[in-house]
C-alpha cells in the first residue's frame, strides 16, 4: 500500500491571482441598510414614507423597491409613451427640473454600480419582501405570515407588532435564537420606532481614525518636515499626539523610505499609490480600512491647536463626503486638515480615473460639510528653511 504524501503548503507557497484589499461592510445597496419585510408592501412603503417624513433632514435616506405596475406595463409594451427603453442598447438620463432620472435596462446593472448610486446616502431603507438588506426590521403581521419564508428572515434587529397585538408567533422563536434580546415595539408607537432608527443610524456610523501626512518630498525645506521640531517634539509625534486624544487610531501616511526609517515605532499605512501627495495617502488609507472615516492632518501645520480639532470632530456630519474647514482666505475647502467618509473612497478613485489628484477638486465639487474656522492663522503651511526659523521666532514669543 503507498503512502499518502502529504504536502504542507504555507500562506507564501500558495499562488495568490489577486493583491488582497480590504472589502468595506456593504449590502448590495449601502453600508447602513435596514429592511422592512413580513407586511404586504403597502404598508412598507407607508413606514418608509413615515420614516423619510420624520429623518430626512438628519439623514440623508434612500428607499429601494420594486414598481410592479410600471414594470409590468413595460413588460406588455405600454407605459410611459415619451421613454426610449423600448429600444435595445439604450440608457435614458432625464433631467424633471427638480430631480434627475436615469433609465437602464435591468440585466445591465450590477450590485457595485447599485453602490455608486446610492453612495451619497446614509441609510438605505429597503422593501427585503422583494431584495436583501444587511439589517432587518420585523413586521409581524397575521394577514402575511413569514412561516413559509423563514429564508428571508436573516439579520432582524427590531420586531414590530400590529395593534392589538402582543404575543410573538412560535415559529419566529424558534427561527431567531436571541429573539428575547431584540427591542419589541407596537406599530402605533412611531416615535418610539424612529428613535430606534436614529440609534441603529448612529451606531453604525464609521469610526474616526488619525492620518498624519508625512509622505511629501519636503523638496523646499530640504530636510524631512515631519521630523522639524516646534513643540519640543517632531512635528509628527506632536500632531500624532494630538489626534491620539480623539481619533480610535492615528496613522502615519509615509512613503517607503519613512516606512523602512520609522517601522516598528508607529501604526503606519506606506503609499499604496505613489506620486499623488496628499490624495495618495488618503486613498492608501481607505485601502488599509475602508469601513473607518479618516481625520487627515498635514505635518507642516506646527500653529494648528488641539482646539481646532476638537471643533472639527464637534461639527462632523457624517452624512457628507466629508467635514472640512475653508481656507485662510475664506475661498475654498482646507484639505489639509478633513474629515473624510467612507464615502469618499470611491469618490476620490472615480476623479483619480478621470484625471484629477487634487483634494480640493474633489471637496470643492461634492457635497461637504464646511466650517469657519476658529481661527484661519492656524493653516499657515511651514514649507521652506526661512518659513521654519520665522514660525519658531513666533511659537517662542506665545509661550513667553
Amino acid at each position: 500500500m503507498k503512502k499518502k504524501l502529504e504536502v504542507n503548503v504555507t500562506s507564501k507557497d500558495k499562488h495568490q491571482k489577486h493583491v488582497h484589499l480590504a472589502k468595506p461592510d456593504m449590502g448590495d445597496y449601502g453600508r447602513i441598510e435596514l429592511g422592512f419585510l413580513g407586511t404586504s408592501c403597502g404598508n412598507i412603503q407607508k413606514l418608509a414614507q413615515l420614516v423619510i417624513e420624520r429623518l430626512s433632514l438628519t439623514y440623508k435616506i434612500a428607499y429601494v423597491d420594486a414598481d410592479h405596475k410600471e414594470g409590468d406595463a413595460l413588460l406588455a409594451g405600454k407605459g410611459d409613451k415619451e421613454s426610449l427603453m423600448e429600444f435595445p442598447n439604450t440608457v435614458e438620463l432625464r433631467d424633471k427640473i427638480v430631480f434627475k432620472r436615469i433609465d437602464r435596462r435591468q440585466e445591465e446593472v450590477s450590485v457595485f454600480e447599485q453602490r455608486e448610486w446610492l453612495n451619497n446616502q446614509e441609510l438605505v431603507l429597503i422593501n427585503a419582501n422583494h431584495f436583501k438588506a444587511k439589517d432587518q426590521i420585523l413586521v409581524i403581521d397575521p394577514k402575511k405570515p413569514m412561516d413559509k419564508k423563514l429564508s428571508k428572515i436573516t439579520h432582524v434587529r427590531l420586531l414590530v407588532l400590529q395593534k392589538g397585538q402582543s404575543d410573538i408567533p412560535e415559529y419566529i422563536k424558534n427561527h431567531i435564537p436571541d429573539w428575547d434580546q431584540l427591542p419589541v415595539i407596537n406599530i402605533s408607537e412611531v416615535d418610539k420606532i424612529m428613535d430606534f432608527i436614529k440609534e441603529f443610524t448612529d451606531s453604525n456610523r464609521a469610526i474616526v481614525n488619525g492620518l498624519v501626512l508625512i509622505g511629501g518630498k519636503s523638496s523646499r525645506m530640504d530636510r524631512d518636515k515631519s521630523g522639524l521640531t516646534y513643540h519640543e517634539k517632531s512635528q509628527k509625534d506632536h500632531v500624532n499626539d494630538m489626534l491620539q486624544k480623539y481619533c480610535k487610531d492615528v496613522f502615519l501616511s509615509c512613503n517607503q523610505e519613512q516606512h523602512e526609517k520609522f517601522n516598528g515605532n508607529y501604526l503606519m499605512i506606506k503609499d499604496k499609490i505613489t506620486g499623488l501627495g496628499p490624495m495618495g495617502g488618503i486613498i492608501s488609507a481607505f485601502m488599509e480600512n475602508p469601513d473607518a472615516a479618516w481625520l487627515s492632518v498635514a505635518c507642516d501645520l506646527p500653529f494648528l491647536s488641539e482646539e481646532t480639532i476638537a471643533y472639527l470632530l464637534k461639527n462632523r456630519n457624517p452624512s457628507k463626503l466629508a467635514t472640512v474647514f475653508l481656507d485662510s482666505e475664506g475661498k475654498f475647502p482646507e484639505p489639509l486638515i478633513t474629515i473624510w467618509e467612507p464615502r469618499a473612497y470611491p469618490v476620490l478613485l472615480r476623479y483619480l480615473s478621470q484625471g484629477y489628484s487634487c483634494p480640493r477638486k474633489v471637496l470643492i465639487n461634492s457635497d461637504v460639510e464646511v466650517l469657519k474656522a476658529p481661527d484661519v492663522q492656524e493653516f499657515q503651511n511651514i514649507n521652506d528653511p526661512e518659513a521654519y526659523a520665522s514660525a519658531i521666532k513666533t511659537i517662542k514669543k506665545e509661550k513667553i
